[in-house]
């Protein structure tokens, strides 16, 4: 195996792990174990266990941000709940680590995994707004969708926790908030209109 296809399966090793184990609670004994590997050959690769945490969370991320991708194809609001699915799909895949990037206090949150959150989320309102095709967002659209990506998170968040209702009946939900917060970021504003048009063409807002 080449040191990248090492480092790579390392990787992987890891995140199979944090699926299963909040990584706040991980050990370099444990990935060596799962690996079946030296503790040793581990090291060459990452200093400590913060170099492997933080490469892990960079390849969820971008794996998260290709998912997040829906077909172009389809009506806008299917486009959203297919990227819901996915995303409620990668929480519920990756539970403890997810509860840990988003719980505070967490040794797992740093600047750089709140970097690359921030790149997804970003993308989502991007995608959002040129699917609708929404130009450029007013401040208050622009607010309305970054509160939008915060209520995700965290309803995603407790629903983990607490499994209240369906998976589909909390995508179905999350649509109905986006509207909710779109529709009273402003009856005037044209691109709020636009973008609620997009995803519900029927839709008088």
């Amino acid at each position: 195996m080449s040191p990248q296809q090492r480092r790579a399966d390392l990787i992987r090793t890891a995140l199979d792990v944090f699926s299963r184990t909040s990584p706040d609670q991980v050990t370099m004994e444990d990935i060596a174990t799962t690996a079946d590997v030296s503790r040793a050959l581990i090291y060459r690769y990452f200093p400590n266990m913060a170099e492997l945490r933080a490469a892990a969370v960079n390849v969820a991320m971008r794996e998260l941000a290709q998912r997040l991708v829906p077909d172009a194809n389809l009506p806008l609001l299917e486009q959203l709940r297919a990227a819901l699915g996915e995303f409620i799909a990668f929480a519920e895949e990756y539970a403890p680590a997810y509860i840990s990037l988003l719980r505070g206090g967490s040794i797992v949150a740093t600047e750089q995994t709140e970097a690359e959150i921030d790149q997804v989320r970003a993308q989502v309102r991007r995608l959002l707004l040129e699917r609708s095709g929404v130009d450029e967002p007013s401040a208050r659209l622009d607010l309305a969708l970054r509160c939008w990506t915060a209520v995700v998170e965290s309803a995603v968040l407790m629903w983990l926790e607490e499994r209240s209702m369906s998976r589909a009946e909390l995508q179905s939900w999350l649509l109905d908030q986006l509207l909710a917060m779109a529709g009273a970021s402003g009856a005037g504003d044209a691109e709020t209109r636009t973008l609620v048009r997009g995803i519900v063409p029927d839709s008088h807002e």
